[in-house]
């Protein structure tokens, strides 16, 4: 239950940050891309490639804080000259910076993963948990499960209570698990890690 919490933070973090992450570096991308031709263009795409280290750093920071993991920074790959196009060059040949741009995009559809079951999982246990209270204070309301079945007495709402409890007890399980799995593809993907 101690690592709940933060685990349940971070899930809940990721879907802003995807989203964030994802429209900065697509957009950003596009940007320099379409104004590669200009004399904007290169040196955007230079930024942007700092701005994909920044927000690796970011991830990492956050993955260590909220999961416990420490994921060792890679060294950046060096160019040979100190002009903008020689540094794009260098760091597009990284494999790591590639992994490290994937990861960012994919962080988009891993929040929506995340965010959904941490959302799904915890207010459906927390209903089921609270409907003998909402049979005793508020007896006009109607409670009604997925299958069409009713709860209108207390007995049925203890049952329905307990049941909330078990599925309590998984969703802890369960957002515990999906952290673990975003804590190991993080440490894949933004460099070398070691469980704290």
């Amino acid at each position: 239950m101690k690592k709940f919490i933060p685990n349940l933070l971070y899930l809940l973090l990721s879907l802003p940050l995807g989203i964030l992450y994802f429209v900065i570096l697509v957009t950003g991308f596009s940007l320099g891309a379409g104004l590669a031709i200009t004399l904007v263009g290169i040196p955007l795409l230079v930024a942007m490639i700092f701005v994909t280290y920044i927000m690796g750093d970011l991830d990492r920071k956050l993955t260590s804080l909220f999961l416990g993991v420490q994921i060792a920074k890679p060294e950046a790959r060096p160019s040979e000259k100190d002009t903008a196009s020689a540094i794009l060059v260098a760091q597009l040949k990284s494999l790591q910076f590639w992994k490290e741009l994937g990861y960012l995009l994919f962080k988009l559809p891993l929040g929506v993963i995340s965010f959904t079951i941490v959302i799904v999982f915890i207010s459906v246990s927390l209903a089921l948990i609270a409907s003998p209270f909402i049979i005793t204070y508020f007896p006009d309301a109607q409670m009604m499960l997925w299958n069409g079945m009713e709860i209108d007495t207390m007995q049925e709402a203890v049952v329905t209570s307990v049941v909330g409890l078990i599925l309590g007890a998984v969703s802890v399980l369960s957002v515990n698990g999906v952290a673990k799995l975003m804590g190991i593809i993080s440490v894949w993907a933004l460099g070398k890690g070691e469980s704290a």
